[in-house]
């Protein structure tokens, strides 16, 4: 297996990295992460040519570009896993209880328009020039719905070639790792406005991954684990609606199990991975 992992330094993306090595002995894995962990370099000391480990910034293009040629020899050429992992809820910890914190400039001129920051060439600016509200919140939410939907989109495309090959000789799977408030059905909290965005968005973008991909043996699923011991959940622990808080190495081992049993018939699933139940869009 050859596998492709973002937010790999730690939490579900270091124990899937791990899981992938250790359960397939001839298994190739990029973990992709901003920053380096200990525990990933002493993964890269153990299995050395086995696990490629590079930077990745989904809010940055570049970065997604200089992240998809650095990996080009190492998949040679084909890819039959990709994982999105990498996540943030809010880098201030205070999500958006309120319309009143919302304004144009969180989603749109920031993101999709494509200012012109300096020094940037016309286009796409993931990472943007600081476009905020006195309080930040402008520029939060940009680097939420950069780092889970933009980012995420554009690493596909970059590595759609490398899926479409090795979907010549059985299907290759792309999975994100999904989030229960995506689901607008099931919204009966509120708050968390970019958050439940971008999450929302995520599952659309790979609904309609699903649809192109089936001309392609490409699937496309997205798998929630309910709330996980990490570092992203620990300041929401309290409200943990679920009778457990799984590890991340228990998550990584049913994600899996889950990766490896789907086929094509399930692409364009939105999964809970415990009950093994769809969950409402």
């Amino acid at each position: 297996m050859s596998a492709f992992v973002t937010g790999g330094s730690r939490g579900i993306g270091l124990a899937l990295v791990q899981a992938i090595l250790r359960e397939n002995p001839g298994s190739r894995v990029v973990a992709a992460a901003r920053t380096v962990s200990e525990p990933l370099e002493a993964l890269k000391a153990q299995y050395s040519n086995r696990l490629l480990v590079v930077n990745l910034d989904l809010t940055e293009e570049a970065s997604i570009q200089d992240a998809t040629q650095a990996t080009e020899d190492f998949c040679q050429g084909s890819l039959q896993l990709l994982v999105h992992n990498a996540g943030l809820m809010h880098p201030s910890g205070r999500g958006e209880n309120s319309i009143t914190r919302l304004d144009m400039n969180s989603f749109n001129k920031a993101i999709f328009h494509g200012t012109k920051a300096p020094g940037r060439k016309q286009g796409l600016e993931l990472q943007t020039y600081p476009l905020q509200d006195n309080d930040g919140t402008s520029f939060c939410r940009c680097q939420v719905m950069a780092t889970n939907v933009v980012g995420p989109a554009l690493l596909t495309k970059a590595l759609y070639p490398r899926l479409k090959s090795a979907g010549q000789k059985e299907p290759s799977k792309v999975v994100a790792v999904g989030a229960g408030v995506a689901s607008i059905s099931g919204n009966q909290a509120g708050g968390w406005y970019s958050y439940r965005t971008s999450k929302t968005a995520m599952n659309a973008f790979m609904k309609n991954l699903s649809i192109e991909g089936a001309r392609h043996n490409v699937t496309a699923f997205s798998l929630y684990p309910q709330m996980v011991d990490t570092t992203l959940s620990k300041p929401y622990v309290k409200g943990n609606p679920y009778p457990e808080l799984r590890s991340p190495e228990e998550t990584a081992e049913r994600m899996l199990e889950l990766i490896h049993s789907f086929g094509m018939n399930d692409s364009g699933r939105f999964v809970n991975i415990w009950s093994r139940q769809d969950i409402a869009w």
